[in-house]
């Protein structure tokens, strides 16, 4: 499966966290690592869900700033204060 544009499909509601359900244990590590860290960057207290951040990091390959800055436009949120 294709990782571009599911992310934005609503219609296909969850095709990457299907998809999310078939990895390696490697990137499931990777995405509980990467969810870390993007709650550290941008607090665990948002309302994003941890689905939508592992869907985000699938998407851009486990780049956590690419994830945080797509978070930050779609949820219009600020970095947390460190």
């Amino acid at each position: 499966m294709s990782r571009h544009l599911e992310l934005y499909d609503e219609e296909d509601d969850g095709a990457i966290y299907d998809e999310l359900q078939d990895i390696s244990e490697d990137d499931q590590a990777r995405l509980i690592k990467g969810v870390e860290a993007v709650k550290g960057a941008i607090g665990s207290d948002t309302g994003i869900e941890d689905r939508e951040i592992k869907e985000s990091l699938w998407y851009y390959f486990f780049d956590e700033e690419a994830t945080i800055a797509w978070l930050q436009k779609t949820h219009k949120l600020k970095l947390k204060s460190k």
